[in-house]
């Protein structure tokens, strides 16, 4: 039998959640600097022993909370603890050093891999590690006689097989003296291109971090609204909910205006809100209370048809359906105009007729439809269809409302 080491990076053991693409960040919106990338790039072989020492000591950046979006079981993370007792080849790792802190790591490329590892070195007695969840390997096939041992049971009772797991080595590629976040974007997608391409907010969790940041993963992952909308009953592991939670909150707080860069504005707006935190804390913890409550509400007033695109009828005679994947333009008027109460109680008073106003904007109205379906990221996108559904609540309800402070242009 052998074990795979594509294996570790696949996403099949996990369900997606359907997301319309492209709507969110892509290297298209990380500018490249004016003098172009420039990067150091080096790469070593690091023993498992070196890079658990690293973490401890805390110079590779893998925050307890990451647990809380962990993607792998725990007998996926036993299977690696195997692969490298085997000595099967394990998938490099990819840090970048922190800007102005030399030996000072955050991960690219193969968190995952680094945080079995974490989790299986973590013993009772050291004061490190009492913040990570200590794995016993389970379903192993090959070594099986190691199935529920710890890393103290592997020491003392299988010696030969413990050192051969200290002293493997794992390439390990650092780059240092970076001088653009677009460039760590670029290559954080690329590197995650082949399995379901992961969400930058990740990455911005790193570059930008405090207490805003650690809010939006908090709040986000521990939120019933947002896990119901998605389908989900734990925090996503690509951080989904982050990104809409941060979506919501900058168009609907943010002082800064939207220009088309959603990149762009959603970094500087965290970097805003850090630097404000305990100014605008409250305001935010309201913001998230009215949203939350406005995707309750539209999830029981719309059903599965919150947040989707209707297709309307086609050529071929068919009647038209309601889209699956979640329209994440969508999300962003609806999710809004829902999160304003008096907007909220004048929909749930005639939910059927903005819907079907709705339903027939989808067909007939080309620019509304272009900003759900094609360019969905240019500021005119985001103000037409924000204005398109206003009107459409408007003309059902009698109520309207301003849009969103970022996107006003009066």
């Amino acid at each position: 039998m052998s074990i795979e080491s594509a294996d570790y990076d696949s996403d099949a053991a996990f369900d997606d959640i359907p997301l319309v693409p492209f709507q969110g960040e892509s290297e298209e919106d990380a500018a490249p600097p004016a003098d172009g990338f420039s990067a150091s790039v080096s790469g070593t072989d690091w023993t498992v022993e070196t890079l658990v020492n690293q973490m401890r000591k805390g110079r590779i950046d893998l925050d307890p909370s990451f647990q809380r979006r962990n993607a792998w079981l725990a007998n996926r993370k036993s299977k690696l603890i195997e692969s490298i007792i085997l000595g099967f080849p394990i998938p490099q790792i990819v840090l970048a050093e922190k800007p102005g802190q030399r030996g000072q790591y955050f991960v690219l490329d193969g968190k995952q891999r680094l945080l079995a590892l974490r989790q299986y070195f973590a013993v009772a007695d050291d004061a490190r590690d009492g913040e990570f969840d200590a794995l016993r390997l389970s379903g192993l096939e090959v070594l099986s006689e190691l199935n529920g041992t710890s890393v103290v049971d592997l020491e003392g009772q299988r010696p030969e097989s413990f050192s051969a797991l200290e002293n493997s080595t794992i390439r390990t590629v650092v780059l240092s003296s970076w001088n653009s976040e677009a460039l760590l974007l670029s290559l954080f997608l690329r590197l995650n291109t082949g399995s379901v391409a992961l969400s930058p907010q990740e990455l911005r969790q790193a570059l930008i971090p405090g207490r805003f940041m650690q809010w939006i993963d908090h709040t986000s992952g521990s939120s019933p609204s947002i896990q119901k909308l998605l389908g989900i009953s734990h925090p996503d592991r690509r951080m989904v909910d982050a990104e809409l939670l941060l979506r919501h909150i900058a168009f609907s707080k943010s002082p800064l205006r939207y220009r088309g860069n959603l990149k762009g504005f959603l970094d500087d707006t965290s970097r805003t809100f850090t630097k404000s935190w305990p100014q605008i804390e409250p305001s935010l913890q309201d913001e998230y209370g009215e949203f939350a409550e406005g995707l309750e509400v539209g999830q029981y007033l719309f059903g599965s048809r919150f947040c989707r695109k209707w297709t309307g009828p086609d050529q071929s005679g068919n009647s038209g359906k309601w889209e699956r994947a979640l329209n994440r333009a969508v999300f962003d008027f609806q999710a809004y105009s829902l999160s304003l109460p008096e907007v909220r109680m004048a929909i749930a008073e005639k939910a059927e007729v903005v819907i079907g106003a709705y339903q027939s904007r989808c067909e007939s109205d080309d620019s509304f439809i272009r900003s759900i379906s094609a360019t969905t990221k240019t500021a005119d996108a985001f103000i037409t269809r924000h204005r398109v559904w206003r009107s459409v609540v408007e003309e059902a309800t009698g109520v309207s409302y301003e849009l969103p402070g970022s996107l006003r242009r009066d």
